[in-house]
């Protein structure tokens, strides 16, 4: 017998899905869950880096509850009609393993999601066992109709730079303006047109960084502060919600 991963996963989860799926009550969704990704993979020493079997026990949960995952460029027109069971998949960085774990599992269920790349790294390595997505890899998946390209800066990703953001923020900013508009330069040779997604590096921002990023043509402004979205909300400060290897599904659960 022929069996998908999507029907393996429905086998060998019914117990565990019928224990952590919702009542069925009726109930008002005020808020948005935007949920953040970074690597897929088996090295369990990275925090960051989730399983593949657990990313798919998470979707295979969304599916069954009957959440949609929209587009970020969706999500404002949905604020009009409070669409129900809504979620944002973002996943930062723009490693290859969005495409070998996630995409193809993704497009099973008709998810949508966004791929936030750091433009000075497309088609690179980062640490030698990390490869990221090339141009021409992001042009496939947005063609797709599933995937946005997002923009993680061109070249501020530095976790060392950042170490101390307060005392980092003047100078961040300071380079700023001119990283995003290299990255939209590259962006629009590359896929055609500009970005309008920015997820900061590190939550790494303030009020003039705002400024700066829509400046530069950026509207969905992404943050890691661990918060929900609410309906109405402004989508300059779109919050996310870490999902690493430590969330198992009881506590994935716990976010919607």
């Amino acid at each position: 017998m022929k069996v998908t991963r999507r029907g393996f996963l429905k086998l060998g989860g019914a117990a565990l899905l019928s224990l952590a799926l919702p009542d069925g009550a009726a109930v008002a969704v005020t808020r948005i869950p935007i949920l953040m990704y970074h690597d897929l993979g088996t090295a369990a020493h990275e925090r960051e880096t989730v399983a593949p079997a657990q990313f798919a026990a998470q979707m295979e949960w969304l599916y069954a509850a009957g959440y949609s995952a929209v587009s970020v460029a969706e999500l404002g027109a949905l604020y009009a009609r409070n669409a129900g069971k809504v979620v944002l998949i973002t996943v930062d960085d723009g490693h290859v393993s969005f495409m070998d774990y996630a995409f193809y599992l993704l497009r099973e269920y008709g998810f949508k999601a966004t791929v936030n790349v750091v433009g000075g790294s497309v088609g690179g390595f980062v640490n030698e066992n990390h490869p990221r997505l090339s141009w021409d890899e992001c042009r496939y998946l947005m063609q797709s109709g599933l995937v946005e390209i997002g923009c993680h800066t061109y070249n501020l990703h530095d976790r060392d730079a950042h170490a101390s953001p307060a005392a980092s923020l003047a100078g961040f900013n300071e380079k700023l303006e001119q990283d995003l508009l290299r990255f939209q330069r590259v962006y629009a040779r590359e896929l055609g047109k500009n970005a309008d997604i920015l997820a900061w590096p590190y939550g790494l921002y303030d009020q003039k960084s705002v400024e700066l990023a829509k400046k530069a043509g950026f509207k969905y402004l992404l943050s890691s502060e661990g918060r929900h979205v609410k309906y109405d909300a402004d989508l300059s400060d779109m919050p996310r919600l870490t999902v690493d290897n430590t969330l198992d599904l009881a506590k994935f659960r716990n976010y919607f």
